[in-house]
């Protein structure tokens, strides 16, 4: 430390004030208290900042969770809703098809029906009918 105290001393000769080698020791360490203090504090601005961002990306992380387990209880609503619906289509697509054999069954009978060659009244059912009120 002797060789930076002289070193000290000869800068400030230079600079044209005259230091003591006690003053030049001083001037030194506080020097360096000051240069410990401030990498110190930078050190802890850095703990906070990391200390900080830790808890913040964990109540992020929180939060996401939560959103996901939003997002899987209406992803499994959505998929109860398509069974449901998809049971409603095959219902209709069912009851659709016996409607259809149905019509075809009663244009079956329609088409099995024999013609009626006798298409008008009698006058005798036409008097009949005219008395009817």
């Amino acid at each position: 430390m002797s060789w930076i105290v002289a070193i000290a001393m000869r800068l400030a000769g230079l600079a044209g004030v005259s230091l003591s080698p006690f003053a030049a020791g001083a001037l030194f360490a506080g020097g360096l208290a000051v240069l410990a203090g401030g990498a110190a504090i930078a050190g802890g601005a850095h703990l906070y900042n990391a200390g900080f961002s830790s808890a913040d990306a964990k109540c992020e992380a929180a939060q996401v969770a939560e959103q996901n387990a939003q997002l899987q209880a209406r992803l499994e609503e959505k998929d109860r809703q398509l069974v449901f619906a998809n049971a409603l289509q095959q219902r209709d697509a069912k009851r659709a098809a016996e409607a259809e054999a149905q019509l075809k069954s009663n244009q079956g009978a329609i088409d099995a029906t024999p013609a009626n060659s006798n298409k008008c009244f009698t006058r005798d059912m036409s008097r009949r009918v005219r008395g009817v009120r």
